[in-house]
């Protein structure tokens, strides 16, 4: 006759450090004795549902529970609250059948929203397959990912600190979550440490020579080693330099570090080599309009300044689209806004732009407002500002006022009070945005 258990539902509320709260829905077993002890079960198999972007063998190393194991209620449950403390699920349930004293326990799961890239730092003295196989000691499910709550990032980091003192590095082991370029990720850094940045290699320049990259990346030689560090000053200082050139499309590789070869030269110092793929020149093709009522397409083609055939000159570009802006401007357009989208066609090497503008309302002159001067003198100084009250602002005006009126009340007033200090002047415009006026204030401190 078969030695079967009877079964009961139970809801239980598990709360954890992180201020979440888990609810598990299980059927628990029992002995079929009233009163009697509970017995250790066999687990026969184990499964999960629910699973979306783990494995299962990835859920099932992360609970720790393997088939063949002896298990009670207690050790199930332990189970089931390590698996939510790691982060990997959002919900989590479980049930159990058994009968003759073997159990298939199964897990209902509803995964965490999503698990987010694991980048280290500054681990300059580990190959990245090194660093995985420490880390899988304390988590094998490491994907080179990790949930953003839970226990997870803590384990990761316990490995990576044991790795250093196995190693005789100093330092510990810090993590934080980090956003850039459209990505968010987890980043793992050795603080405490200096890492000399010795020497830089730019694998795959020849529109920019190695050297010329170089001399433009001499701040990176006087820094501390930071893989997101380099790889951030690529982006914003050395990707501009090929975008003077056309290459619009040049893309830096993450930077890699290995230990200075000659260490006596560069005290605990790296190597590092930053790869890049510049692409092809772009040649400039044409700028599509929309949205322009007040500006014709001649008058934006003017002020963009771009001819049709040369190179694609990015910074010229962005010079262009801003002189578009202030091209609104000038014509009292305060709130104009312009989109682009560029349009790349590989086959000819050319670039288009489609350039969408909002105009806006149009803006007048308001009220000129001048503090931190005499009313004679303040008076004087309103006599050289000639944009009239309610005559269409011009925002380039200000500018101008700067490099004439303003210079000339400034040099008069030096030599009426025999100083050689200039005071500090500030010009502040106050768009209104309900009576289309801006107020225009000049405060001398």
């Amino acid at each position: 006759m078969r030695n079967t258990h009877n079964y009961h539902l139970s809801i239980r509320h598990w709360h954890q450090s992180l201020g979440l709260t888990a609810i598990f829905v299980a059927l628990l077993f029992v002995s079929s004795t009233p009163g009697r002890a509970q017995q250790p079960v066999t687990l026969r198999r184990i499964e999960f549902v629910g699973l979306k972007r783990l494995t299962a063998q990835q859920a099932l190393d992360a609970s720790g529970l393997k088939a063949g194991d002896s298990v009670t209620r207690e050790a199930i449950d332990a189970a089931a609250e390590k698996l939510m403390q790691s982060g990997l699920f959002k919900k989590l349930g479980y049930k159990v059948h058994t009968a003759n004293n073997e159990t298939t326990l199964i897990f209902e799961v509803e995964e965490a929203s999503r698990n987010l890239p694991v980048v280290f730092e500054n681990f300059v003295w580990f190959r990245e397959d090194e660093i995985a196989r420490a880390i899988r000691q304390d988590v094998p499910f490491f994907d080179g990912t990790a949930p953003e709550a839970g226990t997870t990032t803590d384990k990761i980091a316990a490995a990576l600190q044991r790795l250093l003192s196995q190693k005789g590095i100093s330092g510990r082991v810090e993590h934080m979550p980090y956003s850039g370029n459209g990505r968010q990720e987890i980043l793992f850094t050795v603080e405490g440490v200096k890492i000399p940045v010795c020497s830089l290699h730019f694998q795959g320049a020849a529109a920019i020579s190695e050297a010329d990259l170089i001399k433009a990346s001499q701040s990176l030689l006087k820094s501390d080693y930071s893989r997101k560090n380099a790889g951030v000053f690529a982006d914003y200082t050395l990707f501009p330099l090929y975008r003077h050139l056309g290459h619009l499309r040049a893309q830096f590789q993450p930077p890699t570090a290995v230990v200075e070869e000659s260490p006596s030269q560069c005290a605990g110092g790296v190597a590092v080599t930053i790869a890049v793929d510049e692409g092809v020149v772009y040649s400039w093709e044409a700028a599509e309009w929309s949205g322009n009522q007040a500006l014709t397409n001649e008058d934006l083609a003017i002020a963009l300044g771009m001819k049709a055939g040369e190179v694609a000159d990015g910074l010229k570009i962005d010079k262009g689209l801003k002189d578009v802006r202030k091209a609104y401007g000038h014509r009292g357009y305060m709130a104009a806004g312009v989109k682009e989208s560029v349009e790349f066609d590989d086959s000819t090497r050319r670039v288009s732009y489609r350039i969408g503008v909002t105009e806006g309302p149009r803006y007048f002159m308001g009220k000129l407002i001048i503090t931190g001067l005499s009313p004679e003198d303040a008076e004087q100084l309103k006599a050289k500002w000639t944009l009239g009250s309610n005559a269409v602002f011009d925002e380039s005006y200000i500018d101008d006022f700067r490099q004439t009126g303003l210079r000339e009340f400034m040099n008069g007033l030096m030599q009426r009070s025999h100083s050689s200090s200039r005071a500090r002047v500030e010009v502040e415009t106050k768009p209104d945005a309900q009576s289309k006026t801006v107020d225009v204030i000049i405060s001398f401190k």
